[in-house]
C-alpha cells in the first residue's frame, strides 16, 4: 500500500508566519518567505532542524524567489539539500516562472524536485491551475530529460475553485502531485482549519479520498493562517487516524 505522510507547515524566527512557540514539530515543511531573512537565519534553522531531529519533507520557497539573481536561488536549494537532507521545494507560479524553470532545469540538479502549486482563476499567476502547469512541463520534455520527475505539482485545497475536486480532474492530476496543502476555505477567507463543522470544502472526505480511491502517495502538509495555527497539531493527528485507522501509527515519521 502507498504511504501518505503528514506534516505541518513551520517557520523560523521573523519569518514565522506558521511559526509556533512549542519544540519544532516531527514532520514539516519548512516554510521560507523571504529570500533574505533565509540568508540571515539559515544557520540557526540548520541547528535547530539537527537539535530536534525534525524531517522536512519539502521547503516552501521564498514568496520573492522570482525577483532574486537566479544563481543565488540554485545555491540556496542545493545548500538547504547538503544541509537537511530535503530535496522537494514548492514553488509559486509568479510571473517570471516560466523563465526560471528552464533555468533550472539546465542546472542537471536531478535529485532536486520543484512543485508547482495552483491557485484560483481571479488571482494572475502565469501557471494558476494544474492543468497549465503540466501543459508547460510537457512543452519542456522536448529540450530536456527526466522533466516527470523534476517538475511535479503542489495541490492546494484552499486554492482551488470547485471544479478540480471533480473525479476525472483529480484522477487526472494527482498522479503528477507529490505535495497537497491542506486547509479548507469560506468564501475568499484561504487556509482555515481542517475540521471545523464550517468551510466549503468536504476535506474529510478528500482525505478517505486520497487513499481509498485514488491510491495516492506523497505528502500533506497542513498550512493555516496565524490565527489557526494553534490547531495545525491536533488536526494532523486526527488526518493520521483517518488514513490509517484509530492509532495512526503507520506513519513513518509523527508530528
Amino acid at each position: 500500500m502507498k504511504h501518505i505522510n503528514v506534516a505541518v507547515s513551520y517557520g523560523f524566527g521573523s519569518d514565522n508566519r506558521y511559526n509556533d512557540t512549542g519544540s519544532i514539530p516531527q514532520s514539516i515543511q519548512l516554510a521560507l518567505y523571504k529570500y533574505e531573512l533565509y540568508e540571515q537565519q539559515k544557520k540557526e534553522i540548520f541547528k535547530a532542524i539537527s537539535r530536534s531531529h525534525t524531517h522536512v519533507h519539502v521547503v516552501h520557497m521564498p514568496l520573492d524567489f522570482l525577483r532574486q539573481d537566479r544563481l543565488l536561488i540554485f545555491d540556496m536549494i542545493k545548500e538547504i539539500r547538503d544541509e537537511i537532507g530535503c530535496c522537494e521545494f514548492v514553488v509559486h507560479p509568479n510571473k517570471l516562472i516560466k523563465q526560471f524553470l528552464p533555468a533550472f532545469l539546465d542546472q542537471h540538479l536531478m535529485d532536486i524536485t520543484l512543485c508547482i502549486e495552483n491557485f484560483q482563476f481571479r488571482k494572475k499567476k502565469e501557471l494558476r491551475n494544474p492543468l497549465k502547469a503540466l501543459e508547460y512541463i510537457n512543452l519542456l520534455k522536448e529540450d530536456y530529460e527526466y522533466v516527470d520527475r523534476r517538475l511535479r505539482l503542489c495541490f492546494d485545497t484552499s486554492h482551488a475553485d470547485d471544479i478540480w475536486f471533480e473525479y476525472q480532474l483529480m484522477y487526472y492530476i494527482l498522479p503528477y502531485t507529490n505535495i497537497i496543502h491542506l486547509s479548507n476555505r469560506e468564501g475568499r477567507n484561504q487556509h482555515l482549519p481542517f475540521n471545523t463543522g464550517k468551510g466549503d470544502l468536504n476535506l474529510v472526505g478528500f482525505v478517505k479520498d486520497l487513499k481509498k480511491r485514488y491510491d495516492w502517495s506523497g505528502t500533506i502538509v497542513l498550512e493555516y493562517m496565524p490565527e489557526h495555527r494553534h490547531k495545525l497539531y491536533q488536526n494532523a493527528e486526527y488526518i493520521k487516524r483517518l488514513l490509517y485507522g484509530p492509532s495512526g501509527r503507520n506513519t513513518k515519521h509523527t508530528v
